[in-house]
């Protein structure tokens, strides 16, 4: 499974998002299901899918659909040429 995919999947499982709901334009607070109980879901569910660690301060950063790519891609995750 590409990176990308298993990304998009990521915040399908912790979010309870279908498929269809899940987009760029993602954010922290923005939709219900992303609230600071499912952001810690989310997190570990990534941290899981990709066999990273985000220290708290990263945690922070990750708050949007994009800002998630570019942490992950930080710890060594290509979404790129995959």
């Amino acid at each position: 499974m590409k990176n990308i995919e298993k990304y998009r999947n990521a915040f399908m499982e912790a979010l309870d998002l279908e498929e269809d709901e899940v987009s760029e334009d993602l954010a922290l607070g923005e939709t219900n299901e992303w609230d600071s109980l499912g952001h810690m879901i989310l997190i570990s569910t990534m941290e899981d899918a990709f066999d990273v660690s985000l220290d708290a301060e990263w945690m922070t950063e990750f708050n949007s659909y994009r800002s998630g790519m570019e942490l992950l891609n930080r710890l060594g995750v290509n979404f790129v040429n995959e």
